[in-house]
């Protein structure tokens, strides 16, 4: 907003691509533009040409002044103006400021979470779950149609594998009493057996092959797996407060395998290799494999086969996968063969991110039995911060609903922060660490201006844009100002690069610099009325802020703590 207004102050001056750069010191002022490029055009040094431009160019609208230092020209904002303009817009659209219409109701297709059926939701889905409704708030926010789409791995051998475990050495009692843990101990077992006995896994197929052929024993075990799994699924996205347009698992496309398959052959070159369709695909070392030797499916068929019904039955801008980095070569693949098949990959973009790891640094594997359940993170959490309030606040209302809330944006906020193409440690006091950069400061911050707003109210003073704007001259309320009108360009890049953190980190950075103006700039205790009344605006602005940036990372904070 304000880079283009000093920039339609260059352009009288200069022709051509105008960069500007922002100060290393404040002093320095709000933008610089370096004058290197223009001695060559201009046959006089960098210095010279930053002198003679900073006299020809004239200050407008929310530009204070020009002034040449070196080789750069510095602008300077009119900061009460820019104060006047950002706090009336965000005093006037509330919860919608930051937004915008760009994405013109363009359908995004989202595929993320997608948990394993008959296997627990473990903290290592997590990140797909949250990275992926982060990235959805924000586009929605952006004027985007998304669709929320859970396709579950409710298909393939593993399901052999379950089947074959549950007949040989299965306990149906317990499968009805704790069905996620006896299906977990059931699938380890089946993979340690299989250690010392690898033919085993050939029943794994045998017993997945009668599945996809629609044998009633297999189906019958398949359907009970899928129904106990999915009320477990329900529990934890109630807690994490995320839901979907679609719960179509990869079992939903079965039906849609063999016209995928005869596209494909009838599109590209497809050969016959020890039993099996595959697909040579140049620039891979692997050949993509379409059917196997026993005649089932694989993952790729049947993403195939799911991105091919999307296409038809959204007509999406975009269809994007988060998925972890671990299936890099997967997505290659299959965007590779959309694109034999006439499809334009760049509607296509997976959108990867690292693991969590175990504190001793392995990854976290199901069918070692190496998990952590989600649902017991997030209990842990809540429990946690209801000991915090009943140490700090014991008389607060709804301990409950605010330990809930405080205890689950933790976890969320720990996973949100990180760079999604990291590796995340799993680490117990970090996630729970109510203090630092965390969810918890956050919406102590959210609390604490929420409180100051009802002490105003008691008072009888309301926000309001009828104030003099001159009165946040101090150096904490300019710099809260500045930030504040920075947020839709952090939402813009956060989505340009599919990077909540973008996002999280300036929220942090937002919650560090209203907290420093709250020291500094006492609004309660201020004596003189009109500069009460700038700054009440000031942290009501930055309250609405915080609490729209925490919602589109599916936090929500509460009013008191």
């Amino acid at each position: 907003m304000f880079q283009q207004q000093v920039i339609d102050i260059l352009k009288k001056e200069i022709k051509g691509e105008i960069k500007l750069e922002i100060p290393p010191n404040k002093d320095l002022g709000d933008y610089a533009f370096p004058c290197f490029a223009l001695a060559k055009e201009y046959k006089k040094s960098p210095v010279d040409i930053a002198g003679e431009l900073a006299d020809k160019l004239k200050p407008a609208v929310l530009v204070e002044k020009v002034i040449a230092t070196g080789p750069y020209v510095n602008f300077f904002l009119d900061k009460a103006k820019v104060a006047e303009l950002i706090l009336t817009q965000i005093h006037e659209q509330k919860d919608t400021y930051g937004s915008s219409d760009d994405g013109k109701e363009r359908v995004v297709c989202m595929d993320y979470s997608h948990p394993n059926i008959a296997k627990p939701f473990g903290i290592g889905h997590l990140r797909s779950t949250m990275i992926g409704r982060a990235i959805y708030n924000m586009l929605k926010f952006q004027g985007y149609k998304p669709m929320g789409l859970n396709h579950l791995g409710d298909w393939g051998t593993q399901f052999g594998a379950l089947i074959y475990a549950h007949l040989t050495w299965g306990d149906r009692e317990r499968l009805n009493t704790e069905p996620i843990k006896y299906l977990l101990d059931i699938y380890v077992k089946f993979n340690e057996e299989k250690q010392k006995t690898p033919e085993l896994q050939d029943e794994a197929k045998k017993w997945f092959k009668r599945l996809e052929d629609g044998d009633t024993e297999a189906i019958k075990l398949w359907a009970k797996f899928r129904d106990l799994s999915l009320e477990e699924f329900q529990r934890v996205y109630n807690l994490l407060g995320v839901d979907f347009e679609s719960y179509d698992g990869e079992a939903f496309f079965k039906d849609k395998f063999p016209d995928a398959i005869e596209l494909v052959k009838a599109k590209m070159k497809t050969e016959l290799s020890d039993g099996a369709l595959i697909v040579p695909l140049e620039s891979f070392e692997a050949p993509a494999i379409i059917v196997k030797s026993d005649g089932a499916s694989t993952y790729l068929t049947r993403d195939i086969a799911a991105a091919l019904y999307r296409l038809k039955t959204y007509t999406p801008y975009q269809i994007l996968y988060v998925v972890g980095s671990e299936q890099k070569l997967h997505f290659r693949m299959l965007f590779e063969i959309m694109h034999l098949l006439g499809k334009d990959k760049s509607k296509f973009r997976h959108i990867n991110f690292g693991f969590y790891l175990s504190p001793d640094g392995g990854k976290m594997a199901t069918r070692k039995g190496k998990i952590v359940f989600m649902e017991d993170v997030l209990n842990e959490s809540i429990d946690l911060a209801r000991k915090t309030i009943e140490e700090k606040n014991p008389n607060l209302e709804n301990k409950d609903k605010v330990a809930r809330q405080v205890g689950v944006g933790a976890v969320i906020f720990y996973d949100l922060v990180n760079d999604r193409i990291h590796d995340v440690v799993f680490d117990w006091k970090r996630i729970l660490d109510f203090e630092g950069d965390t969810g918890p400061y956050l919406m102590y911050t959210y609390a604490r201006a929420s409180s100051i707003m009802r002490r105003m109210k008691s008072e009888g003073l309301i926000p309001d844009v009828n104030i003099d704007f001159s009165k946040l001259s101090h150096t904490s309320e300019k710099e809260l100002v500045m930030l504040l009108s920075g947020f839709q360009n952090k939402i813009s890049e956060a989505l340009q690069q599919y990077k909540p953190h973008i996002l999280a980190q300036y929220l942090i950075e937002l919650g560090r610099t209203f907290n420093e103006f709250y020291h500094s700039c006492p609004c309660l205790k201020e004596e003189d009325n009109e500069t009460k009344k700038a700054r009440l605006l000031l942290i009501n602005c930055t309250r609405q802020v915080l609490i729209t940036g925490l919602k589109l990372l599916s936090i929500n904070a509460p009013e008191e703590m």
